[in-house]
């Protein structure tokens, strides 16, 4: 039975290209905010040490796994309601509202708790040593203890983003990232850099705390944005009828993608093992560069993760030639913005890269040297990582999720991890290895995305539910 209509109709009527953008931009905002959470930890970590700064990313991988499910789960939500809102069941979107906030809040408690006792054991496993161990699960377990925050947040956002309401979510997420950033140095040090404003002189224990207090801000500001006047797709928590079959369909559909997003974080944590064999300065050449990367890559990023509400309303209602009008223009934009980005990136490699590379003598020359180095790999990885996350958003978006995971799992265990052992046991080339492996990985997984694409299946047989 259908109810009441839903009031937000530009995605399924409005010209293409304005809605592409009115959806994309607001979400290359929100995830050039996102990023300032990790910018700014390690903008003020760096200037304790260059340890500590590595430690900063060398958890970031063992975090994302936890995160994987819940990401799976938001994806799919997105993609199901986003679908359900084309054909125009308002009660039923409203149903799985609920279910996927109530699955996020029981994952958050439970990761919580064994992500906080588990966080020496995955540090030491990666192959941690010394302070870069010390620091690295210190860090960890303060960012685990509030991970049911993120996993709260992450139910709103996808009821947000299935609606193409995407300036909410910035605004939350530009006033959480404001409050991290002015909290950092309070926590970090004993006098506040620059002024007399005493501190608390935490270290790297504080920019974790400030993060996680930062995260507690955003769900409430979630949860008010879920329940103000601006969001047409309601959030019941009491007497609310849990059903198993939606409890179901949202694993089923979010397994992919948590397979998908989990397999890359394990990799990546992998990755991070054979990075620290290399030593400390490859660590920290590794982490400010994609500290400094990560910027230039979240608008394509934007104009991928826009396409999965997109996609999944106007296949939801039918409007097949629609979908393909957004994603030709989604992939021109996506091709100047790259270049763009990319000349960018080349523009501005030295100036960004000593934001984090403030020490000097010999280990920081090694640091320059790799930084640099990898630097340039980079900016030919740019095309690729925007074109990876399209393919991504619109086969989520079409409710073939399992599409984006195999994308995932084969980018990095099927290439990335097997070149970089290969690298490692048969040459010479040291972290160059790494590199040349990454950027190989990015450049193949597209041609196996865009043979998926043009296949058609996705759009042939779509994932509607009627």
């Amino acid at each position: 039975m259908k109810s009441e209509s839903i009031k937000d109709t530009r995605i399924l009527e409005g010209p293409v290209t304005p809605v592409l953008f009115a959806v994309a931009v607001p979400l290359m905002i929100n995830n050039l905010i996102n990023s300032l959470y990790n910018l700014a930890d390690g903008l003020w970590v760096a200037q304790l040490s260059l340890v500590e700064f590595a430690a900063t990313s060398f958890v970031w991988p063992p975090h994302y796994l936890f995160v994987a499910l819940g990401i799976g789960v938001a994806i799919a939500g997105t993609a199901i309601i986003s679908q359900l809102i084309g054909i125009g069941d308002k009660e039923r979107a409203e149903s799985y509202a609920s279910h996927i906030f109530y699955f996020c809040l029981v994952i958050g408690i439970l990761f919580s708790l064994g992500g906080y006792l588990l966080s020496p054991i995955i540090v030491k496993w990666m192959g941690a040593t010394g302070d870069l161990r010390k620091y690295a699960s210190t860090y960890l377990s303060i960012l685990m203890a509030g991970f049911i925050f993120e996993m709260l947040y992450l139910s709103f956002y996808a009821i947000l983003g299935a609606q193409g309401k995407t300036k909410i979510t910035t605004y939350i997420s530009a006033g959480a990232a404001i409050l991290n950033a002015v909290l950092d140095p309070l926590f970090i040090f004993d006098r506040i850099p620059g002024t007399s404003i005493p501190g608390l002189g935490l270290g790297i224990a504080g920019a974790a705390i400030a993060t996680v207090l930062s995260q507690v801000i955003r769900t409430l500001l979630g949860a008010w944005a879920i329940y103000s006047p601006h969001n047409d797709i309601r959030l019941r928590i009491r007497k609310v009828r849990l059903s198993l079959g939606q409890l179901g369909e949202l694993v089923k559909m979010g397994f992919p993608t948590a397979m998908g997003q989990g397999s890359a974080a394990l990799g990546f944590t992998l990755l991070n093992a054979e990075i620290a064999a290399y030593g400390d300065a490859t660590i920290a050449a590794y982490a400010a560069v994609n500290r400094v990367a990560s910027f230039v890559m979240q608008p394509t990023g934007g104009i991928g993760g826009s396409l999965t509400a997109i996609v999944g309303q106007n296949i939801g209602a039918g409007k097949v030639d629609r979908v393909k009008a957004f994603n030709r223009t989604a992939f021109k934009v996506i091709t100047w913005m790259a270049i763009g980005g990319s000349l960018l990136l080349f523009a501005v490699r030295y100036p960004a890269l000593s934001l984090f590379i403030r020490e000097t003598g010999p280990e920081a020359q090694l640091v320059w040297h790799l930084s640099l180095e990898y630097m340039m790999f980079n900016i030919f990885m740019t095309p690729a990582m925007g074109y990876f996350d399209a393919y991504s958003g619109i086969f989520s978006g079409a409710g073939y999720p399992r599409y984006a995971a195999y994308m995932s799992i084969l980018r990095l265990w099927g290439v990335r991890l097997p070149l970089i052992w290969g690298f490692r046991q048969f040459t010479d080339l040291g972290p160059r290895g790494v590199w040349i492996s990454m950027l190989a990985s990015n450049i193949i997984i597209i041609i196996f995305a865009a043979f998926l694409y043009f296949r058609g299946k996705w759009l042939d047989s779509p994932k509607i539910r009627h």
